[in-house]
């Protein structure tokens, strides 16, 4: 026969339990993919301030000077802002898209589903 407290569900869980401070291997994959995506797209706007500047050395970029009034006086990059561009650009593509995507993201998502493990060994640190 069925018992009835043999099979309970699971209350349903708010977005923030659920996707902020899981402790899923799978739910903690995604976060650092969509770390590397953001990632991917503040790199991208600042290669793209890069090439902006190496085709038009002295061309006013609007809204440039609203990011940095000491950096870009009046829109026109300095060389010493162009320099902290590429400096900034490098760090985050190399730091939080080339080291977070493949080696976190990856790991965490599929690692524990190939050696045929439930969960990561332990998980409140691989929370962190």
């Amino acid at each position: 026969m069925h018992a009835e407290g043999a099979h309970q569900h699971q209350p349903p869980q708010r977005f923030i339990w659920k996707y902020i401070f899981s402790l899923d291997h799978k739910v903690i994959g995604k976060q650092y993919y969509f770390l590397a995506l953001f990632s991917v797209v503040i790199g991208m706007a600042l290669s793209w301030l890069i090439r902006i500047h190496l085709v038009w050395p002295n061309a006013s970029i609007p809204g440039l000077d609203k990011l940095s009034a000491a950096g870009a006086p009046g829109g026109v990059m300095t060389p010493e802002y162009y320099l902290s561009l590429l400096t900034l650009h490098g760090t985050i593509m190399i730091f939080f898209v080339l080291t977070t995507a493949p080696q976190s993201g990856f790991g965490n998502y599929f690692l524990p589903i190939q050696i045929g493990a439930e969960d990561m060994a332990f998980p409140r640190l691989n929370m962190l």
